[in-house]
């Protein structure tokens, strides 16, 4: 399990060239295992829920600082825990078992964070499978969101902690914000671009309904300096924003040079 420090480390030593490919060699045949492993777990495409696992940490041995680093530098695992509610099920925040001490295998969150990307990580739904041990074949699924994944401020493969916030039709989860029809926007199809404010916007998804891959903003007629806010946004049926989103949620402000932009304007 080669990760980038050591591929780097590899390079200042000296070693070959030939070495080095069957390090990312190894690396890309256990991303295929992994891949193999998650497509036989518990998931819900069509609601856009993939599948991940995690497994239980034992009270006594593996809570601490000390343990939680040696599960990190040893056993490639990363710490962290299950908790929130989830009434559909009887499960109350309030309640110490509600909380579940787990750990997770660092080369299936890496795999999700290349996918994904860090904060669009944490804006996904997993139907994450519990095993009690790693002889445990069958496990439980939890319907979860990432929470507080810490890495390095560096080396992004080296991660400290991962914790998962229960999920359940009708919570909030904020959802990325992608923009269409750039072109129908004088400012932006003449070098001009928004500065984003808000990168994302919570939103409230129905039973039943699948969970948007991101929330699009129509940029058709924005021009040079205006403040783009929640009533450009265009919500899917069955999805719509928190009551935290107020009406002039600010999404960002679109800039750029007046004499690339100033020229079309006045045509129009």
């Amino acid at each position: 399990d080669l990760d980038e420090e050591e591929l780097q480390l590899m390079k200042m030593l000296g070693v070959s060239d030939e070495a080095e490919k069957d390090g990312e060699e190894l690396v890309a045949e256990e991303q295929e295992k992994v891949a193999d492993i998650l497509d036989r777990l518990p998931n819900d495409p069509e609601m856009n829920i993939r599948p991940f696992l995690t497994y239980k940490r034992d009270l006594e041995t593996e809570e601490g600082s000390k343990q939680c680093r040696r599960l990190r530098d040893l056993n490639k695992m990363i710490p962290g825990i299950i908790y929130g509610s989830d009434p559909t099920k009887g499960i109350l925040s309030i309640d110490a078992s509600s909380k579940i001490l787990v750990k997770t295998p660092s080369n299936f969150l890496q795999r999700e964070m290349d996918r994904f990307t860090y904060h669009n990580f944490e804006s996904r739904v997993y139907d994450l499978t519990l095993f009690e041990n790693e002889d445990d074949t069958e496990g439980t699924v939890h319907r979860v969101m990432p929470r507080d994944v810490q890495s390095h401020p560096i080396y992004h493969n080296k991660f400290y902690c991962c914790n998962y916030l229960r999920y359940f039709p009708g919570k909030p989860i904020n959802i990325p914000i992608v923009y269409i029809n750039e072109e129908e926007s004088p400012a932006m199809k003449r070098s001009g671009f928004i500065a984003p404010f808000n990168r994302y916007v919570q939103c409230v998804v129905e039973d039943g309904v699948k969970i948007p891959e991101a929330i699009e903003l129509d940029c058709t007629g924005a021009k040079l300096k205006e403040v783009i806010r929640k009533n450009r946004l265009i919500f899917p049926d069955g999805v719509k924003s928190s009551h935290r989103v107020k009406e002039n949620y600010l999404i960002g402000t679109l800039f750029g040079r007046k004499s690339d932009i100033g020229d079309e304007e006045d045509e129009e």
